[in-house]
């Protein structure tokens, strides 16, 4: 909107000297609520001015354009954008704007830059507070329109500052249609910077940001508000360098370079996409109290650094370029819980790499990772995670791995109603005798292999992990002994999952967990073992190990190995790994965990005397004490 004086601009000087006189030859329209001029001869200078008032009055109350504040012609339009945001009034773009620095305090405003570019102009010898932000959002039920922020690779500390002005006045209730920051290390600050130790605690929520972009920016969205909440629906993150190569001595990390991080403020990011595609460095993203639903993402590096509740839901289109990368970090001591829920990630088909899906747990020992109907492409179940598998819970879940043209396929649950195959086992210790001795307890034999001083298995109830009432002790002062357990049948080449709860006190590294398989013949045909370096002398740990029984396994046993030391297990399984034929009826279930010699039922008396139901050769059944 054009005032007064930008139209004597445009008519002349000439022409503003003789408004200015007072004469004219012609008549004037009669005027009207319209805003004609009177019908007078020369035209009424007052009455002009007047009208040009009105004319004002009447489109600046509608929206007005920072040119309408620009005083004179120079390049640098700071003051006229930061009296246009000042006014009040709607406010609506009508070219590109140079400004060092502006902000938006106002309320209940609409600003609309009109598919042009605010870019900033400031230099490293201009004030502090110049050299902010290019523009601070510091508003209150505000609707802004088509955000287009350049930094231009000037010395901003951030693109966009969203902060709060106090306590009680909060940047919240704000709408956003539409944002682009281009060419600086940060793109938006929400919040305090990094560096503050006392961040405001304001209630800066309620806002929302639909449609964003990202380019030629080093971290791309940062959170450090106390108290904050911030939605972002559709849109793209790319915290790739770009044109910031083409930059003399530029201070851009690859390192250092992310999409978001959530430090403080609960983020929710819908229908984006995440990319770092041009660096293996650093992380994707880092943080907690943040959710992401129904994104691509695309990151060459670790996926994300975790340090707090985080959700990542309906992954689309995942991909990991680096193929020593780790998926995601667990910061050292973090507490909470990842959800993985229906994740699609994937890497380069025929990698072997020793990185995993979770690393640093062993670290973070109250943190949880739950995954629940997610797909890992180029990824083997035994690289869920580095360290704590207790710690995390899998349901429904797929691995695929191409090794030499062949796919390798395996399906994990840790789910509670998955069969245990060893059901004829005592897994727990539970129907063991305490006695410290190597006599057979529960169809669990000893065998005394050079062990000396103090050996014996037995009942434990006094060391176990939560949810158990015992488990089985095994110690060996000096030297090397072992207990098995009865064998049980098996499938020959099904695939099962090997998992079981343990610790230890003391001991060398020949202290293991294995289930050992048999075949027809009675021979060994193989071992899987959990080993000493998988467990720990403070803590109990749950191990879970996808195997193979060998095509000719027909049986298999427990075997628990001590030397010059103790080790505890209980809770032993061997599940079917995922949907199996084995999933059978519970008579079938029972049927076979009692087809194996010398089993049987056991039944407890009124008098609590606990028998073992057995059959003898002859299809005598007796009952026995037991144990």
């Amino acid at each position: 909107m054009i005032s007064r004086r930008k139209m004597i601009g445009v008519l002349g000087m000439g022409t503003a000297a003789f408004m200015l006189s007072g004469k004219s030859t012609f008549a004037a329209t009669t005027p009207t609520d319209n805003l004609k001029l009177k019908l007078t001869t020369p035209i009424d200078v007052d009455d002009v001015n007047v009208n040009f008032e009105r004319i004002d009055e009447e489109f600046g109350s509608r929206a007005v354009s920072p040119d309408y504040f620009k005083v004179g012609t120079g390049p640098d339009d700071t003051d006229c954008v930061q009296a246009a945001f000042d006014s009040g009034r709607p406010v609506i773009f009508t070219r590109n704007y140079n400004v060092k620095s502006v902000k938006m305090t106002g309320s209940d405003q609409n600003i609309d830059f009109n598919g042009y570019w605010l870019f900033g102009i400031s230099e490293s010898t201009d004030s502090e507070a110049m050299r902010d932000c290019v523009l601070a959002i510091s508003g209150l039920y505000l609707n802004i329109y088509n955000i287009r922020v350049g930094a231009g690779f000037k010395p901003y500390k951030c693109g966009i500052h969203w902060v709060s002005r106090s306590v009680s006045q909060p940047a919240e209730h704000i709408k956003i249609y539409g944002l682009q920051v281009n060419r600086c290390l940060v793109g938006i600050q929400y919040g305090a910077y990094l560096d503050d130790p006392n961040p405001l605690d304001a209630p800066q929520s309620e806002n929302y940001i639909f449609g964003i972009h990202f380019r030629a920016v080093q971290n791309c969205l940062i959170l450090n508000q106390p108290n904050g909440v911030l939605k972002i629906i559709g849109g793209l993150f790319d915290c790739s360098p770009s044109e910031w190569d083409s930059v003399p001595s530029s201070p851009y990390s690859a390192v250092n370079a992310y999409c978001f991080y959530a430090k403080e403020s609960a983020l929710s990011i819908d229908a984006c996409e995440i990319l770092k595609v041009a660096s293996t460095e650093g992380y994707g993203f880092k943080g907690n109290n943040f959710i992401l639903n129904n994104c691509s993402i695309e990151v060459a590096s670790t996926w994300g650094y975790i340090d707090g509740n985080a959700t990542i839901t309906q992954n689309d289109a995942g991909y990991q370029g680096g193929i020593t990368n780790n998926l995601f970090e667990i910061a050292p001591g973090a507490e909470g819980r990842l959800n993985l829920n229906i994740l699609y990630a994937r890497r380069a088909p025929g990698i072997v790499s020793s990185s995993h899906i979770i690393n640093g747990l062993a670290a973070a020992p109250k943190f949880r990772v739950n995954i629940d109907k997610a797909y890992f492409g180029q990824w083997t179940a035994n690289k869920v995670t580095s360290a704590r598998r207790e710690n995390v819970y899998l349901q429904n879940t797929r691995f695929t791995n191409v090794v030499s043209g062949v796919t390798y396929e395996s399906n994990i649950s840790d789910q509670d109603r998955s069969i245990n195959i060893a059901g004829s086992v005592d897994t727990t210790g539970e129907n063991m005798s305490a006695a410290s001795d190597t006599a057979r307890k529960s169809d669990w034999n000893m065998y005394v292999y050079s062990g000396t001083g103090t050996v014996y298995f037995r009942q434990n109830t006094s060391d176990l992990p939560a949810g158990f009432r015992s488990c089985i002790e095994l110690k060996v002062s000096s030297g090397i002994s072992y207990i098995y357990s009865s064998r049980f049948p098996v499938f020959g080449g099904a695939s099962l999952v090997f998992s079981g709860w343990a610790k230890y006190t003391a001991g060398t590294s020949e202290q293991k967990v294995s289930v050992v398989w048999v075949d027809a013949a009675n021979n060994v045909a193989g071992e899987d073992m959990i080993v000493l370096a998988e467990l720990s002398t403070s803590e109990w740990r749950r191990i879970v190990k996808p195997v193979t029984a060998p095509a000719t396994a027909v049986r298999a046993y427990f075997q628990i190995v001590a030397n010059n030391g103790s080790i505890l297990v209980t809770g032993l399984g061997l599940t079917v790994e995922g949907d199996s034929v084995e999933h059978a009826s519970l008579i079938n279930q029972m049927n076979a965990a009692l087809d194996v010699a010398g089993e049987g039922l056991i039944l407890r008396s009124p008098n609590n005397t606990r028998y073992k139901i057995t059959v003898s050769d002859a299809g005598v059944v007796t009952a026995t004490p037991y144990p």
